[in-house]
């Protein structure tokens, strides 16, 4: 096995083991929370995501992507990043603490003033970390980062839920995010064997804005997209609609949120140290391409079917309105699962103007359609979100054939296979969606019919990263066990 596998599977494991700790225990977690807490008390929460996502898109300047792709860091670049960071935090969080009062008006919610400013001082301290967490991106440690996350996540969740329980309804949350980014900060600082120096270098810093500025007007085009639908939603609409947005759009992002938290903060780095290797590069791209859509698309695909029944069985009739959100977010997320992937080829190879041109075409199209939906519906708004993700697509087609020696057709046969396997091997879903069955019994039934079916046609059609995805976990420590416990030891 090669290096960029070894590190990548490293990568992976690491992630593995935190989402397959954690995702079971957060699973619980949210279904008992939805049930304390109703849908207009997480629409308000969700109502000032916008300025925060804004200000620290701003904060972080994309210097945590320039100090990874540099191979040659320098104690200099580490530490005018850390200075840049906490005084960009520092700026900006002033800023959001004192229009708190505004936000508060304009979305006519007195409680927002606390929970802005509150919301403000953490994002100022989370700004002190922001250089510990991109250096073991950088050097590839993931096992550090998915412990501290597996340890904060058990701290804050018992403490939401009793918080919840008696009384506290959305101030639960917000107290759980306290604790939880304090609890990291600190652990963070003692355990990272990187402290910053009181250093400011002119030429780091000109080197990673040259880079950088550009993957910020492209998140901040991406954000105003995002986080305008949350604006719109809870402008014109009730807090108890944007809550029930809030959760389908959650329900319909944890599948593909989980792998990508799992492959993304590999790819990069990885890709990163075989930047000036064209072969290795487009094939090591290639394999990041299937392997998030031989998961995605399955998954995906079965959500679309049975979103309605998923709702019902965990959260219970007071958000059967969530459903159709995360029915048209799936189909959405099931179509850019290709471009997802794509933004690290586009930084590897130091082109981050081509993130900003598709950032630039995708969102002011993409804006214009929603705000003309905006009038209509929610549901008009999901719709435009999926016309979104068929321009991405496009987009992300096009200027990968421009800077790699990848075709139109190379790149549609790593994602359209899998598309159409999970379309096919969820007929029996959709049939199972309209019964009159109770909505336990379609999902049992539905996603059981779906995975039996999608496995075997990876089986017929002998696919290798099927192949080598279940070689892979055969010889893992795990499979090695579960062989010799049925009489096939090595």
């Amino acid at each position: 096995m090669g290096r960029i596998a070894r590190e990548t599977l490293s990568g992976a494991k690491w992630g593995l083991i935190q989402k397959f700790t954690m995702q079971p225990v957060q699973f619980v977690y949210g279904i008992i929370l939805a049930r304390l807490i109703s849908p207009e008390e997480f629409g308000i929460l969700g109502l000032t995501s916008i300025f925060f996502a804004v200000a620290g898109q701003l904060q972080n300047c994309g210097f945590g992507a320039a100090l990874i792709r540099k191979q040659d860091r320098t104690e200099e670049d580490c530490s005018t990043m850390f200075w840049y960071n906490v005084a960009a935090s520092f700026v900006l969080s002033g800023c959001l603490f004192l229009a708190a009062p505004w936000f508060a008006d304009f979305f006519n919610q007195p409680p927002l003033v606390n929970i802005t400013r509150i919301s403000a001082v953490m994002m100022f301290l989370g700004s002190t970390t922001s250089v510990h967490w991109t250096l073991y991106s950088a050097r590839r440690d993931f096992k550090t980062p998915a412990i501290v996350g597996i340890i904060t996540t058990l701290v804050g969740m018992p403490v939401c839920l009793y918080l919840a329980y008696t009384g506290w309804s959305y101030w639960s949350m917000v107290i759980q995010g306290v604790v939880t980014s304090l609890l990291s900060l600190i652990i963070i600082w003692i355990i990272s064997p990187w402290k910053p120096k009181f250093i400011w270098s002119n030429k780091s810093f000109k080197e990673f804005f040259g880079f950088g500025f550009k993957l910020v007007l492209s998140g901040l085009s991406n954000i105003a997209y995002m986080q305008s639908r949350q604006f719109i939603i809870g402008k014109f609409y009730s807090p108890a609609s944007l809550g029930n947005f809030n959760k389908g759009f959650q329900v319909a992002s944890m599948p593909s949120g989980l792998m990508e938290s799992i492959v993304s903060g590999v790819i990069y780095p990885v890709l990163a140290t075989i930047q000036d290797d064209e072969k290795r590069l487009v094939a090591a791209y290639r394999k990041y391409i299937r392997l998030n859509n031989i998961v995605n698309q399955i998954v995906l695909i079965t959500m679309v079917c049975n979103s309605q029944a998923l709702i019902l069985f965990l959260y219970g009739p007071s958000w059967e309105e969530a459903y159709i959100y995360a029915q048209l977010i799936c189909f959405g997320t099931a179509v850019n699962s290709l471009s997802s992937v794509s933004s690290n080829i586009f930084m590897v190879k130091g082109r981050t103007d081509i993130v900003l041109k598709i950032s630039v075409y995708l969102k002011t199209i993409s804006i214009a359609a929603m705000l003309g939906c905006a009038c209509i519906s929610i549901v008009a708004i999901c719709y435009a979100a999926i016309f979104s993700a068929f321009l991405w697509l496009g987009l992300v087609l096009y200027y990968t054939t421009k800077i790699s020696d990848l075709d139109y057709k190379t790149q549609l046969k790593d994602y359209l296979p899998y598309v159409l396997m999970a379309l096919i091997a969820n007929i029996p879903s959709m049939c199972i969606a309209y019964t009159g069955w109770d909505s336990g019994w379609k999902l049992l039934g539905g996603g059981a019919c779906a995975l039996a079916i999608y496995s075997l046609m990876l089986w017929v059609s002998r696919d290798d990263m099927a192949a080598e995805l279940l070689k892979t976990a055969m010889n893992s420590k795990t499979g090695k066990r579960l062989r010799y416990m049925f009489g096939k030891p090595e």
